[in-house]
């Protein structure tokens, strides 16, 4: 990785969790280099909610907009690290603004909360996930564009309801789940984290990197 490029995406390989009952990553090969041909080429098998990703609001809402629709500015753009450890529960708007107090000045359009000590690399449902309010303080109030997590969903593993999920699609907030944030400091950064032109999935893989910008100048939205 090249110097002050931070990258937090998890590797997708088979080994990589997923949501239970969801499909599996494979990779499957077609052709090889020798006998069958020139070159090699395999065929990919996933659930798009792999790794690090971002959801659409066609996960939630049946008519709600592919992620190969979506406008791409949320995923690129200024953006802060929190570190959301402390919170007790779902994480919200009390836990968001008092890890924000550590960064003096404006909000950033675009917050990533981490919420684990260590990143898991098999399964975990035990995460919290972030309550509704949290978007339309940020969302609606603020015009803040992305919030990213740490942890495979924004709703709890029992949700049914999927509110926070739907409380995003109605704020307009984007959404990346499963970021890999427990080496990164808190801090102000760039993120790049562009979907797939996936024209009718629910959700697209992310390459999600971070550049370092803690001495740049930056736009964004003044902190209340």
């Amino acid at each position: 990785m090249s110097a002050g490029i931070i990258d937090i995406s998890p590797p997708v390989s088979s080994a990589s969790p997923v949501w239970p009952g969801d499909t599996p990553f494979s990779a499957e090969p077609v052709w090889r280099v020798g006998a069958e041909g020139g070159v090699n080429v395999s065929r990919l098998v996933t659930t798009p909610h792999i790794g690090a990703h971002a959801d659409a609001p066609l996960h939630v809402d049946p008519l709600g907009v592919a992620i190969g629709l979506v406008s791409l500015d949320p995923y690129l753009g200024p953006c802060q690290v929190l570190d959301c450890r402390a919170a007790r529960g779902p994480v919200g708007v009390a836990d968001v603004r008092a890890a924000l107090a550590r960064q003096p000045g404006t909000v950033a359009p675009r917050l990533l909360l981490r919420t684990y000590d260590t990143f898991p690399r098999e399964w975990d449902g035990t995460f919290a996930g972030l309550l509704p309010e949290l978007f339309d303080w940020f969302g609606l109030l603020r015009g803040g564009l992305l919030v990213g997590v740490d942890a495979a969903s924004i709703d709890p593993v029992d949700s049914k309801r999927m509110l926070a999920h739907h409380a995003a699609a109605g704020a307009g907030v984007a959404i990346l789940e499963n970021l890999h944030l427990q080496h990164v400091p808190e801090g102000r950064y760039e993120l790049i984290a562009l979907p797939l032109r996936l024209a009718d999935a629910d959700a697209s893989p992310v390459r999600a990197v971070l550049r370092n910008i803690q001495n740049s100048p930056q736009k964004s939205h003044p902190q209340e």
